[in-house]
């Protein structure tokens, strides 16, 4: 039976590089539109004017955005709207009448990690094990019919978790303005410009985001080895031989990726792949996780009298 986990602190969960960024970017401020303005016109006049007295007048009056709240009211705004409208046009809404069995699983997930909001949640077609989240005021998860043919009950549990994650770190604003770069209307020669410059180190701060949604999978499922099997299947098991998984096999290969490719070119080949892979590698994902839970931070939660209730 899964403990039911209270209070959870999911900033002490993120991974130490996830939660840096994160904080960062909720750090950032956004001028007002109108301050811009003011900047605009004494740049056009710069002469006619003592910049030490604009600067001081500007910077006591400026009133600023944080990034999180503009984005909220910019590419969040139109990304998640254009993801509603995709989703109920092709998905099936999963509710407690249309798919009761899959909806208990999310309810119950939601009840592991004392989350009382329970997102919308659909499924659509792809026959692969493949899932992902969007929104942030309106939130959904999405699982793909493979995932739900292909995982067991305790993989989709660490499915559910994972995704759950994202919205508990505070993920998604900044995972739907890296989706805004592919929207179809976003066309813009001066916007490619640039999301060209953004769009790498928030591409490989959006993989290492799965490090931490990774873990609070694992605090939902609360079995090691269901997190690395769910993995194996992500990574390209043939579905023939889910009956032959080898789990000590999968972290022995986490064990040596980590070990063996130390040198100095193997660091910066792994560093580059992993940065132009859409996904993190799955074995690198999972020596991620297998060194989190083997240095006690997994069991500490759950089995802490502070967040547990049998």
């Amino acid at each position: 039976m899964r403990k039911r986990l209270h209070n959870i602190d999911f900033a002490s969960v993120m991974h130490p590089d996830d939660k840096k960024k994160v904080e960062w970017l909720n750090s950032l401020k956004v001028p007002y539109l109108s301050k811009w303005d003011f900047i605009r016109e004494i740049a056009k006049h710069p002469l006619d004017h003592d910049l030490k007295t604009w600067y001081e007048i500007f910077k006591a009056d400026v009133e600023y955005y944080t990034f999180k709240d503009f984005l909220a009211a910019t590419t969040s705004k139109y990304q998640e709207a254009y993801n509603e409208v995709e989703n109920q046009g092709e998905g099936i809404n999963i509710t407690a009448e249309s798919l009761p069995q899959m909806y208990a699983q999310l309810a119950e997930a939601c009840a592991i990690l004392d989350i009382e909001d329970i997102p919308a949640y659909s499924t659509d077609w792809y026959y692969g094990p493949y899932h992902f989240s969007n929104g942030e005021k309106h939130r959904r998860i999405v699982m793909m019919s493979g995932s739900a043919d292909l995982f067991t009950e305790s993989e989709m549990m660490f499915t559910l978790g994972h995704e759950l994650g994202h919205f508990a770190a505070g993920h998604k604003p900044y995972h739907m303005l890296i989706m805004s770069f592919y929207l179809p209307f976003m066309s813009d020669p001066t916007f490619k410009a640039w999301a060209s410059l953004v769009k790498l180190p928030l591409f490989e701060w959006y993989r290492k985001s799965d490090y931490t949604a990774d873990r609070i999978g694992l605090l939902c499922c609360q079995d090691i080895n269901v997190a690395l099997s769910t993995m194996i299947k992500k990574a390209g098991l043939p579905r023939k031989y889910y009956d032959q998984i080898n789990i000590d096999g999968f972290i022995q290969q986490a064990r040596d990726f980590n070990e063996n490719y130390t040198g100095t070119l193997n660091v910066i080949v792994k560093n580059l792949t992993i940065r132009s892979a859409e996904f993190p590698w799955l074995v690198d994902r999972a020596a991620k996780l297998l060194d989190w839970y083997e240095h006690g931070n997994y069991n500490q939660i759950v089995n802490s009298k502070k967040y547990s209730i049998v």
